[in-house]
């Protein structure tokens, strides 16, 4: 029974992880996004990030990492992250360089 137990718990937690990996086409995070601190909606084709309140600020990828990002207002740099995203394309992972700081947005 023990050895039952521990075969459905080893399961489960496997089932559960979210193992996230860099991106390696910026297509990847393109859509819309939800997140503890609103959503975004993230256009690769025209390179924007569109936030909740309507505030448009532009995407740059790099073409030696395609993880790494810059979001800009156009002249003035607002941040560099790394981009991740779980195994299944339903969460992405930005953890910003400049600032120190992580947010996870699921796909909605």
């Amino acid at each position: 029974m023990r050895a039952i137990f521990l075969l459905f718990c080893l399961i489960t937690f496997i089932s559960c992880s979210e193992d996230f990996r860099k991106i390696t086409t910026i297509s990847e995070i393109s859509g819309l996004w939800e997140g503890e601190k609103g959503s975004l909606l993230i256009d690769t084709d025209e390179m924007t990030i569109r936030y909740k309140d309507s505030t448009v600020v532009v995407l740059t990828s790099r073409s030696y990492d395609r993880s790494k990002i810059t979001v800009s207002t156009g002249s003035i740099m607002l941040f560099d992250a790394h981009v991740y995203i779980n195994r299944v394309g339903s969460a992405i992972k930005i953890d910003k360089i400049n600032k120190k700081e992580s947010s996870l947005y699921f796909k909605k």
